[in-house]
């Protein structure tokens, strides 16, 4: 017995996390949402194409539409085996899409295009988002999802600058930039196509035991479905109502860096502490990762307005948020994957996107309402409530 005991750790060596494979899907992971992020600047595109605010908003809405519909059905048919053609697919929507941003005209003409447009990245993340799943090692998930959310972000980080660096070069025309962004899609279809045609994981680590239930039912899952859903709410919320809690502050002049801090922070920390989420308790960890959320919403929302602190409260609130979404979002989708049966854990970290969709196709209509009836401190009280039930649920979790 002793002896046994001594010798397991030898037997049971720490899973490889690094390998060609992850870093395949790292790289269509930043590709495919780099595509995602360049439209930033969609909505004084589309005014200037002669749609108005409700129009341009209606036609913006049209992609994330389309995924809340989408996502959910083809995250359920897409397996593993198949999840290298999906992507594949979506990059190849994606490349047809690009071009024609140079073409169309109208309203019914850019609704098609954005419909077009969400379909096929629907079809990208869930292909992305499956093969990653299967590839992680549920002792490396805190890791993993850290790197991912990385590669998600880095684009968001980059590509607003350096576009609007570039604009003048495209004849000041964003439309220009967009069909340009083919030229990136090109050679993440191609990588896409390598990494479909190699064998897919061993059926061990996607396959659940006969009889499981299925993967979105259950306690801990439907939990942190709803945890994601409020931080991605509150998120969206900030995204969208920072900016005009900042000018009511005082602090136009710190507007940049007050998002500038809270990605710099949030990317600082998730490469830095990545090994270290899966030595700690991950529950604790994300369950105080919400409560820093909630605490920087709370001090957004305190009546500062023309006193000394005033406007320099966005400093440390930015710290703060990066410190908290640093750390909750990627350890929510290590729960996750964690508590889902190995069969449906795929499926469920889809379904962890789609709350994204969700959030921010709630979180500023939610907040636009509130801040119309009682100001932005409000909407963010109101961010700060739908999220602060997250900590005891996080903490209420099975080991």
């Amino acid at each position: 017995m002793e002896g046994s005991t001594t010798t397991r750790p030898a037997a049971d060596p720490p899973p490889r996390l690094w390998r060609g494979d992850i870093a395949g899907v790292l790289a269509l992971a930043l590709l495919g949402f780099a595509n995602l992020a360049a439209f930033y600047g969609l909505e004084p595109w589309l005014r200037g194409k002669g749609l108005d605010a409700a129009q341009a908003g209606g036609t913006i809405a049209a992609f994330t539409l389309v995924a809340l519909v989408l996502m959910p059905s083809v995250a359920a048919r897409v397996s593993v085996a198949s999840a290298g053609w999906c992507t594949v697919a979506g990059f190849a929507v994606t490349l047809l899409v690009l071009p024609l941003y140079l073409v169309a005209d109208g309203l019914l003409a850019f609704v098609g295009l954005r419909l077009l447009h969400g379909f096929g990245f629907v079809l990208t993340l869930v292909g992305i988002t499956t093969r990653f799943v299967a590839l992680v090692p549920p002792q490396r998930a805190g890791e993993a999802y850290s790197l991912f959310s990385v590669a998600d972000l880095l684009p968001f980080a980059l590509l607003p600058p350096l576009l609007e660096l570039t604009l003048p070069s495209f004849g000041g025309d964003a439309g220009n930039q967009y069909a340009a962004m083919a030229l990136l899609q090109a050679p993440a279809l191609l990588l896409a196509v390598v990494l479909a045609r190699r064998v897919a994981p061993p059926s061990s680590d996607v396959a659940g035991a006969p009889g499981g239930k299925a993967g979105w039912r259950g306690g801990p899952v439907l939990a942190l479905l709803l945890i994601n859903t409020a931080a991605f709410i509150a998120h969206a919320v900030l995204f969208s109502m920072a900016k005009g809690r900042a000018l009511e502050l005082g602090g136009e002049a710190l507007v940049g860096l007050f998002f500038a801090l809270q990605t710099g922070t949030i990317m600082v920390l998730r490469l830095s502490a990545g090994k270290l989420f899966d030595r700690l308790d991950q529950r604790r960890a994300s369950a105080f990762g919400a409560a820093v959320v909630t605490l920087a919403l709370v001090l957004l929302a305190l009546p500062i307005g023309g006193t000394a602190m005033g406007a320099w409260v966005l400093v440390p609130v930015a710290l703060l948020l990066g410190i908290g979404f640093g750390a909750c979002l990627p350890l929510l989708n290590a729960l996750m994957h964690r508590h889902s049966p190995p069969a449906q854990r795929g499926a469920n970290i889809n379904l962890m996107m789609l709350t994204l969709q969700v959030g921010y196709l709630f979180g500023p209509l939610l907040a636009g309402l509130v801040v119309n009836w009682a100001g932005y401190p409000a909407a963010f009280v109101l961010a700060a409530v739908l999220l602060a039930p997250a900590v005891p649920m996080l903490l209420r979790l099975p080991r």
